[in-house]
């Protein structure tokens, strides 16, 4: 696979959703393919053939709970690239209350970030 596979928090808060519209993002734009962390740690077999044969993984957690890092970690899947959203300065909040905000800026800062990585557009 040439391009990364990205996995994403898949928790009910709102930096759980900023992480998971991020990986949707990054997919949607062609920069990685994402794929199920919840197949992986199922150990289906799929899914973990995909996780494990990835030409480079990012993971995208929403809080420090860092539940989508260690699913990978506990199914032995290296990852290359990790963010925390809460670590760009974004409070955690209950469910869907996020803004646009605070997505842009999320967004702003793993995508600079992947570039710097030589993970970028090809226009």
């Amino acid at each position: 696979m040439s391009k990364p596979v990205v996995y994403a928090c898949s928790g009910c808060s709102n930096v759980a959703r900023i992480a998971h519209d991020i990986a949707l993002n990054l997919d949607s734009d062609g920069l990685a393919e994402m794929s199920c962390v919840s197949g992986v740690a199922a150990n289906v077999d799929e899914m973990k053939t995909t996780a494990t044969s990835a030409y480079q993984t990012i993971a995208i957690d929403g809080c420090e709970l860092s539940c989508t890092k260690l699913c990978l970690d506990n199914a032995s899947v290296n990852v290359d690239h990790y963010f925390v959203v809460t670590d760009m300065g974004i409070e955690k909040r209950d469910k869907w209350q996020d803004s646009i905000i605070d997505n842009s800026k999320a967004l702003n800062f793993i995508y600079k970030s992947l570039k710097e990585k030589g993970i970028e557009f090809n226009v």
